[in-house]
């Protein structure tokens, strides 16, 4: 089984459709949301939404160390690399980014538009929710 966490770094993102994927074959698919904030039930202090730069910069190592952690030991779970939707390129999609594949799961750009995907991207999706290997 494989499984794919969402990251949902701003209001904005939270509002917006989930990100589908289509697995090839019969494999089975977990998916979860994760919350770029302190407290995965209070989601009212979202990452991207904070005005600050200094009040970001403050709060990234906690949250960096949190996500390490989900997407580590969902790794030792399931034994197989968790997938991690990214959309954009905010600092709650770089934190999610790096990090996640520094825990081993594989980084996807979940959205469509025309920016170059983020350095530790590995997959791309496609509109009807198949995943492509990136090939630059």
């Amino acid at each position: 089984m494989r499984h794919a966490i969402t990251v949902i770094g701003s209001s904005e993102q939270d509002r917006e459709a989930r990100p589908r994927v289509q697995l090839s074959g019969n494999a089975t698919l977990r998916e979860s949301v994760w919350y770029v904030c302190e407290n995965q039930d209070k989601r009212s202090s979202l990452l991207d939404d904070t005005g600050s730069v200094v009040l970001k910069a403050l709060r990234v190592p906690l949250i960096a160390y949190r996500f390490y952690n989900v997407v580590h030991n969902t790794r030792l779970w399931s034994g197989k690399r968790p997938l991690i939707l990214v959309r954009g390129r905010s600092m709650a999609s770089r934190v999610a980014a790096y990090v996640g594949t520094w825990g081993g799961g594989d980084v996807v750009k979940a959205d469509d538009a025309d920016t170059p995907p983020l350095g530790p991207t590995r997959y791309l999706m496609q509109p009807d929710g198949k995943l492509e290997l990136r090939g630059d």
